[in-house]
């Protein structure tokens, strides 16, 4: 065999044949993946608005009755924030069903809050609901003699854009 043969027949094996086989392997391997479920939009806040109030930090979620979370998601992160006053903003994760996330309160809502000035949310997501759930605690982190509220969520179907399908 000459050279040329030798040297195109390795340029193929690497070039060609290797990555193929790799391909392979990384299909197979992704075929045990699922995509975690899907939190991602407008939540409707419920929650008992005495217990809340009685919470450090709490007060201000309680007077405002059309609270809603806004949840944006990529994998098992995502964001949450407040749709409305008070601004707060903050980073959980997706185990399976269950939501785990701290809410750090802006200034402005943090009176009363202490040096802690967090919140923490552990929610479980029910995927069967049309339209989808929360149920979960509110709690304030570093504050043993504060009770956890719980509270309930739904999932806001978004409206559609005039022209959209």
């Amino acid at each position: 065999m000459s050279r040329a043969n030798t040297n195109f027949i390795l340029a193929y094996v690497f070039l060609v044949a290797l990555p193929v086989v790799g391909l392979i392997g990384v299909l197979k391997s992704g075929r045990k993946l699922t995509a975690p479920i899907s939190v991602d939009g407008l939540w409707q806040l419920q929650a008992d608005p005495v217990r809340l109030a009685a919470l450090p930090c709490g007060k201000t979620l309680a007077q405002n009755p059309n609270t809603a979370l806004v949840i944006s998601q990529s994998g098992k992160n995502f964001t949450v924030s407040l749709s409305n006053d008070p601004k707060s903003t903050s980073s959980g994760v997706l185990e399976g069903n269950t939501l785990k996330a701290l809410l750090v309160p802006s200034v402005a809502w943090s009176a009363g809050c202490g040096d802690s000035r967090e919140l923490s949310l552990v929610a479980t997501v029910d995927p069967k609901a049309d339209p989808r759930s929360l149920a979960g605690l509110l709690s304030v982190n570093h504050c043993p003699a504060c009770a956890s509220v719980e509270f309930h969520a739904v999932r806001q179907t978004p409206q559609l854009k005039k022209g959209s399908h």
